[in-house]
């Protein structure tokens, strides 16, 4: 199950989001840095309107995986990722959302355990951006996500050239939702309504 959490319900799922930020924390952080604090939680998470879709087996089990959501008509991490020329060919606007920091619970499984939350997190991510009328989701895939990314069943495509971030390449990618997209995901890989 996917839980859509904004900022309304923040209170009623903190702890559900404390572990969220516990698993960014050990998912982007301790590659880097491993004595960082016990969260990874920047400014994008104080913003009113930041989303976070969470995956769990029940409402009551533990938290699976995570993505956030996040307007691009105010700050996003795209648009401070990349340099200034970059952003020119970065779409925006209130029908565009970004999404970031995928992660799922360290020890949650094999490969096709993660595949398969990524799999429903997208679905999810599709589903929810389609209730708020979103036309198009951008998000910066790695090489290890990008081909994942750009052939799993939506229309997606690679939006400017690669770059390098930090010891990462990074490419930016745009993907559109509609529900024949949400239908491809879906046969695709199995993730059920």
């Amino acid at each position: 199950m996917i839980l859509v959490i904004d900022a309304l319900r923040r209170r009623q799922f903190a702890s559900d989001l404390a572990a969220m930020y516990y698993q960014r924390k050990t998912e982007f952080a301790d590659r880097s840095n491993p004595a960082t604090a016990h969260q990874e939680f920047d400014s994008y998470d104080c913003l009113p309107d930041t989303m976070y879709l969470l995956a769990k087996d029940s409402i009551h089990t533990p938290l699976l995986a995570s993505i956030r959501v996040l307007m691009t008509t105010g700050p996003h991490l795209m648009r401070d990722l990349y340099p200034v020329s970059y952003r020119a060919i970065l779409p925006f606007g209130p029908h565009i959302w970004e999404v970031s920091r995928f992660c799922t619970a360290p020890g949650v499984g094999g490969r096709g355990k993660r595949l398969g939350l990524l799999w429903e997190i997208i679905c999810g991510v599709m589903e929810t951006a389609m209730t708020y009328g979103v036309h198009q989701v951008i998000f910066a895939a790695d090489q290890a996500l990008l081909p994942l990314a750009l052939e799993c069943g939506w229309v997606a495509r690679a939006i400017g050239p690669t770059m390098t971030h930090g010891s990462h390449e990074v490419t930016a990618v745009v993907a559109a939702i509609t529900p024949d997209g949400l239908r491809n995901v879906r046969d695709r890989h199995n993730v059920p309504g």
